[in-house]
């Protein structure tokens, strides 16, 4: 399993597990045509889990704008968050992933109960 790290400036439990950059060093890298169609795919995938929404540590006049959870599209896993942080700000996201989402034509899977569970169980596997 394939995971996108957690942001530095986005604290929670077991972030450690996805490695964790700052996300204010990625700001603007993200060429313009990829936004959309990128951020639509990261925010769109089927989701493990999610919480409310937390605020937004790069322009706290957003409020609490920023949702939170775990998203997965069955090859790769991420905190929710990453849509929201490549639409609001460009930030860059590996090309390993680009490059999986482009060949999938930036469509979200759906993915069965069997499927989530599978990958749950293997998340938690690798985080314990």
């Amino acid at each position: 399993m394939n995971l996108l790290p957690a942001f530095e400036e986005v604290s929670s439990e077991g972030r450690e597990m996805f490695g964790i950059v700052r996300a204010a060093e990625r700001v603007g890298l993200l060429p313009e045509s990829l936004r959309e169609p990128l951020s639509a795919y990261l925010g769109n995938c089927p989701t493990l889990m999610v919480t409310s929404n937390v605020h937004d540590p790069l322009d706290l006049s957003k409020g609490m704008a920023v949702p939170f959870g775990v998203a997965t599209d069955g090859v790769w896993v991420w905190p929710l968050y990453w849509g929201y942080f490549v639409r609001e700000y460009g930030i860059a996201v590996p090309d390993e992933f680009i490059t999986h989402a482009r060949a999938r034509g930036f469509h979200p899977p759906e993915l069965t109960m069997d499927d989530s569970d599978r990958i749950a169980e293997e998340l938690t596997r690798q985080a314990g």
